[in-house]
């Protein structure tokens, strides 16, 4: 059984940037305690600092690539040797590329399966059995809106997101009479210092739709807490969600192809 004098922990990875910095951010607003993991040389001691300086949360650093055979068990070893009680996984990391699935390299395949699918389930494996010990526990798997449809030159990257939500689907069915909560989230485009000149290129959907990191870590983690199964950021992605169902799917996927052909 759960002791409610002991610490527990937020584990985020991808925490050194983006929405993963942001949900950190969010989360030692809170309260929470935190493990971050991203990785190596991705200044992740200096979010460490500057969180631990502005709040006074326990906060671990974990340098660490997903992508390694090792990567996901070696996080879960890390909190069983340090004592770390982990009641809530934000799997954020994830990475995507867009162009022909057939000018796509067998590298840049293995890194979105071994990163988005891969490392995802491992975590979400290893952290499960001691989650259901506790009183209440949350695993977030930050998927995209790309989940809802095939997408056309993103090909890969929107075959693993759904991955993210038919997997977090199956497992809340398993859970239901747990106290283990499971979310997806899809969020559009999300701007930031990286991505801004792309969605300032993009199409109008892509420009209306996007959302800043600070915006989709204060749904996310609002969300988490309500103990929601399933959010989508943003009232502008949340119409054109709707509106996907009164579209016939394959004019959907045709109207997106020439999206993200004309804009890759």
């Amino acid at each position: 059984m759960e002791n409610k004098s002991e610490k527990y922990y937020t584990l985020i990875t991808g925490a050194s940037a983006g929405i993963g910095k942001q949900i950190a951010t969010e989360c030692a607003k809170k309260g929470h305690n935190l493990l971050l993991v991203a990785l190596p040389n991705t200044d992740l001691d200096d979010l460490q600092k500057e969180l631990q300086q502005d709040y006074s949360s326990d906060i671990h650093a974990l340098p660490m690539d997903l992508t390694i055979h090792d990567g996901p068990k070696e996080i879960f070893s890390y909190t069983q040797q340090k004592k770390l009680k982990v009641n809530a996984l934000i799997n954020n990391a994830g990475v995507g590329f867009n162009g022909k699935f057939e000018n796509y390299s067998p590298e840049v395949i293995d890194q979105m399966i071994l990163l988005n699918i891969r490392a995802t389930t491992l975590l979400t494996l290893f952290f499960l059995p001691e989650m259901k010990k506790m009183r209440k526990a949350h695993i977030v798997n930050i998927s995209s809106f790309a989940a809802f449809t095939a997408l056309p030159y993103k090909s890969v990257y929107a075959a693993t997101k759904s991955y993210h939500l038919f997997l977090t689907q199956a497992i809340n069915n398993e859970l239901k009479n747990t106290n283990v909560r499971v979310m997806s989230v899809h969020p559009s485009g999300v701007s930031s210092k990286r991505t801004m000149e792309h969605i300032q290129r993009s199409s109008i959907l892509t420009r209306i739709t996007a959302l800043t990191p600070e915006k989709v870590a204060k749904v996310v983690v609002e969300s988490m807490e309500k103990g929601k199964r399933r959010v989508i950021p943003g009232l502008f992605t949340q119409f054109y969600y709707l509106l996907g169902y009164l579209i016939p799917h394959g004019v959907f996927i045709r109207i997106v192809g020439r999206i993200f052909r004309n804009n890759p």
